[in-house]
């Protein structure tokens, strides 16, 4: 499936136990001992051209890198994708991953250009220059380098250069045809650097933002909440290296299990800090958050680590588009587990009616449960153009003979339940309760996006008010839709004249 960015739709990457548990891949024996043999080649040929399109291969035979699993996952998504963030705790790598990949690209890739940034100065010279000048010693690799990251690096027709992001006048104005930025400790980056970067963007430039997730707002944290869909992410726990899972060093200067232990001793496992620099997790959101980021977290790995098939009784809920540029979402429900979603857009009434019955009628087939085995109720938000949905689905034959038991909801209706000024902040609380409860989330980043995007206060009787669609939809840039579609779904409509209560 392709994003509105016209790219594959973001998903966020892993390292799993059970890898390092069995092997390290990547290793090379002995290739901290012994430095690689230099590569020759005639004048006019670039011998590491043969790279261009393998990272890994260059890291461990030009550089006699040892690599673990979370470098391979980061080297294939910036081969994949323009966009790339990467969260993760601390050593696990993050530098000297930046540093080869500029290595790789100045070196096997002709004309490239590759800015290094972060924060600070210190941070782009002490760290990330100096781990790319020792790489390039040890390695005996040829080109032009300097001591200075402002001077760069350059070989054949291809530079590396890098700067702190204090020196915003620097990013504007950077081209190039094969153009890539890598930024460091990204989470702690202004934002009107991100805006000069952005300009450099519409050139078809690409970016790697590698980070400990130290900040909710910003970036960053954005390509892992509300525009997640336009990024594809990766999380690193340092939990996950290799000498954690193995209990003894297997790669030097990698987390170890000591490490981890004597942290999780000193802050504990549900401290921020432990979970932002052991786990790579983001900081508890801000305190009027609906919907925290570890609920998402928890929920899609709930959602891999189920069976997949789904059977038996399930429920529709159905968010209708009132406007022009928003998207109808019809939503399934198996209990726990939601099903994939239908979108449609520019739909009259009827026709979205018809789409309904339509995915009732497909559900019912593929997951066993026919009429006959009870009713599919079908939830719609009944306001607007949702009414006309509900009246024609009340009405048509072939809803009743598909065993549809149409439910509107008027959200905008005084809520049922104490605590609430609107059926609608019950519903997103109940949202809330629902995955804490264990709800399951399947992988959409647009979902996910809208679900840990609202906020809440209270009103002059102290009752929790969720912020308006139109508030939610300036900071999305887009309608909560398929979060809406959800909250339907896992609702169930009391007997004629009772309130709704939550499953």
């Amino acid at each position: 499936m392709l994003s509105d960015a016209g790219q594959p739709s973001a998903s966020e990457a892993t390292p799993t136990a059970s890898a390092g548990q069995t092997a390290v891949r990547g290793l090379q024996k002995a290739s901290a001992k012994v430095a690689p043999a230099p590569v020759c080649a005639p004048d006019d040929v670039n011998p590491f051209a043969r790279y261009a399109e393998e990272p890994v291969k260059f890291a461990v035979e030009v550089l006699g890198l040892t690599m673990w699993q979370a470098m391979e996952l980061i080297f294939d998504g910036i081969l994949k994708f323009k966009k790339v963030a990467v969260r993760s705790g601390h050593k696990v790598s993050k530098s000297t991953t930046a540093a080869v990949i500029a290595l790789w690209r100045c070196l096997c890739r002709e004309n490239s250009r590759t800015v290094l940034s972060a924060p600070s100065s210190r941070q782009v010279k002490a760290i990330i220059w100096k781990e790319l000048r020792k790489r390039h010693a040890d390695a005996r690799l040829p080109g032009d380098m300097f001591i200075d990251p402002g001077t760069g690096f350059r070989y054949r027709d291809s530079e590396v250069f890098g700067f702190s992001t204090d020196e915003a006048e620097k990013m504007a104005g950077i081209s190039g045809e094969d153009l890539m930025f890598i930024i460091d400790e990204a989470s702690g980056v202004a934002e009107a650097i991100f805006e000069a970067i952005e300009g450099n963007m519409a050139g078809g430039a690409s970016i790697l933002l590698i980070s400990n997730p130290t900040q909710t707002s910003g970036t960053f944290y954005e390509a892992f909440t509300t525009k997640r869909h336009l990024w594809h992410t990766i999380h690193i726990s340092s939990e996950t290296t290799p000498n954690v899972i193995e209990g003894r060093t297997i790669i030097p200067g990698l987390a170890t299990r000591a490490w981890v232990e004597e942290k999780k001793a000193d802050w504990g496992e549900d401290s921020p800090l432990f979970q932002v620099r052991v786990r790579g997790n983001f900081p508890d959101q801000a305190e009027n958050s609906v919907i925290g980021l570890g609920l998402i977290e928890a929920a899609r790995a709930r959602y891999n680590n189920a069976p997949a098939v789904l059977s038996g009784r399930f429920d529709l809920g159905v968010d209708v588009a009132r406007y022009g540029d928003d998207t109808t979402v019809l939503q399934p429900l198996f209990e726990k587990r939601p099903g994939i979603p239908k979108t449609f857009r520019k739909q009259d009434n009827v026709e979205v009616a018809g789409h309904v019955m339509d995915y009732v009628e497909e559900l019912r087939l593929a997951h066993n449960y026919p009429v006959s085995a009870g009713p599919v109720r079908v939830k719609v938000d009944d306001l607007g153009n949702g009414g006309g949905v509900t009246d024609h689905l009340k009405h048509s034959d072939r809803a009743k003979a598909l065993g549809i038991e149409v439910c509107p909801v008027l959200v905008s209706n005084s809520a049922t339940a104490a605590g609430y000024s609107k059926l609608r902040d019950q519903l997103w609380f109940a949202l809330r309760d629902w995955f804490k409860e264990g709800g399951q989330l399947h992988p959409d980043s647009h979902l996910e996006g809208e679900l840990v995007a609202p906020l809440y206060t209270f009103d002059t009787q102290g009752r929790a008010k969720v912020e308006s669609k139109d508030d939610m939809k300036k900071r999305l840039g887009r309608s909560p839709d398929r979060a809406d579609a959800l909250a339907l779904a896992i609702y169930t409509p009391p007997p004629s004249g009772e309130a709704f209560e939550s499953w």
